[in-house]
């Protein structure tokens, strides 16, 4: 087994310096000090009838961003679609009802 596959992935990017090194690497512009609350395999569904979401890793920085880390081995031609979905409920699960929206933090798609 390598990186590739789904439980090595999840287990390395649960080591918060594994995971801020990916996201430094990979997101060289922002200053990533540390990671915290890496969890792997994040599942949102807001309802019992929606289509919910699974994220390889959800994490946060010392920043408060928020980033969704997902391994990718085949092209489904459908990224966008899904990137605007995790967002969509990522809010949600971040909002309650008569929040102002500035609770919401900066978030990375990687």
């Amino acid at each position: 087994m390598t990186i590739k596959d789904d439980p090595i992935f999840g287990t390395v990017m649960t080591n918060p310096e594994l995971c801020a090194e990916l996201l430094r690497r990979a997101l060289p512009e922002l200053t990533i000090k540390w990671v915290k609350d890496a969890d792997p395999q994040h599942t949102i569904q807001t309802t019992p009838t929606a289509k919910g979401i699974r994220i390889d890793v959800y994490a946060r920085d010392d920043q408060n961003r928020t980033y969704t880390i997902e391994m990718q081995m085949v092209n489904e031609h459908n990224l966008p679609f899904r990137m605007r979905e995790y967002q969509e409920l990522m809010d949600q699960e971040i909002l309650n009802s008569g929040d102002d929206y500035d609770k919401l933090p900066t978030t990375q798609l990687t």
